[in-house]
């Protein structure tokens, strides 16, 4: 199936490198935008309006859209792609810990002192921020007291909450591209982008459909006496299932994460065909070490177990934690993959590794 990937990959670069006639407008600009999967934010009334800007909140962020910044801070590495993809990545002034960055372009910026680092998350560095003059800043709030951003708000530089974690698909996350495309008004180019992930993505999904054996799919680890995995209709466990598998929680009706046990876990998958997912743990020999009960689950004897490890930067962050929510359609391209290899014969995993 080489006709999906060389239909993402060109048309992608195309998008990213043509000029659409809405770029850089600026002044009475109407926005366009219609929204398709995200259920976090809309555009109505010419207004750029976050439904839920941090997780339980009941009084959306409306934004009207004017004026295009010229020079932003974003506090996510999730944020990153979207610029990079829109063409805006330059500009980008300023990031909490640059070190997890995985993208090069934009390591390179922070290599060239173009972009500064603000020091940790959450504790934002509010002089070196005052100093940079960003035109905006793009945060997101788990919903706790952030005193840094209140502090940047009394200065006067305007908060644009990003909620794309919130949401419970993965084309819903990674329809968080027209969010930026309307704040840059960028808005024909992120609708574009968005609708070659989307066809990419529907694609493989069809592809999976036409399988008649579904293996069957464990996921997550332990932390401390916890076995944290994805809920039945979380955006995670979306992906095993369009990749014609089994996931054995599928039927669960959260849409977060479930806390289990380990021995309820050991009782429902400890035949499971793979296991997906290891957090931090590259090596079968890691997780061993961390618990020697796992060794018993078929998987790990069959050698079945494959991580999101396949793309480190060189502080050991994670690259599907950044681009990997902006393009599920690779990441869908990899669980296929794994599950089901003869479907994409000349397919090369690109977040995913089987773990040595």
């Amino acid at each position: 199936m080489k006709y999906w990937t060389i239909l993402v990959i060109t048309t992608l670069l195309v998008s990213c490198q043509q000029q659409t006639s809405e770029d850089q407008k600026s002044g009475n600009y109407q926005l366009q935008t219609v929204i398709d999967f995200a259920d976090k934010f809309e555009v109505a009334d010419n207004k750029l309006i976050v439904n839920e800007p941090w997780p339980g909140a009941v009084k959306p962020k409306k934004y009207v859209v004017d004026e295009v910044p010229e020079r932003i801070i974003v506090t996510s590495t999730t944020h990153l792609p979207y610029l990079e993809l829109l063409g805006v990545e330059d500009k980008l002034v300023g990031f909490p810990n640059t070190n997890y960055i995985s993208s090069q372009k934009i390591q390179q910026l922070v290599k060239e002192g173009k972009v500064k680092d603000l020091g940790p998350d959450g504790n934002l560095n509010l002089e070196v921020v005052i100093a940079l003059q960003p035109d905006a800043v793009i945060a997101f709030d788990m919903g706790s007291e952030s005193s840094s951003l209140d502090k940047i708000a009394e200065a006067g530089i305007p908060i644009y909450y990003n909620a794309d974690f919130l949401e419970s698909s993965a084309l819903g996350r990674a329809e968080w591209i027209k969010f930026f495309g309307a704040l840059f008004q960028r808005e024909a180019r992120a609708d574009s982008i968005f609708n070659q992930i989307s066809t990419a993505y529907d694609s493989l999904k069809n592809l999976a459909a036409t399988v008649d054996q579904k293996p069957t799919i464990l996921s997550g680890v332990l932390y401390g006496d916890i076995w944290y995995l994805p809920g039945g209709q979380n955006w995670a466990s979306g992906f095993f299932q369009d990749a014609g598998g089994q996931y054995l929680w599928g039927n669960d009706s959260t849409g977060g994460w479930l806390e289990l046990s380990f021995e309820s876990v050991f009782d429902k998958a400890r035949n499971a065909d793979f296991w997906i997912g290891t957090s931090t743990f590259n090596t079968k020999q890691e997780l061993k070490g961390q618990d020697a009960r796992y060794t018993d689950f078929k998987a790990y004897s069959q050698n079945q177990i494959y991580n999101y490890s396949k793309r480190l930067n060189d502080f050991s962050s994670y690259d599907f934690f950044e681009s990997g929510y902006s393009r599920p359609d690779l990441v869908l391209a990899d669980i296929i993959k794994i599950l089901h290899p003869e479907l994409l014969p000349d397919y090369e995993t690109y977040y995913y590794e089987k773990l040595p």
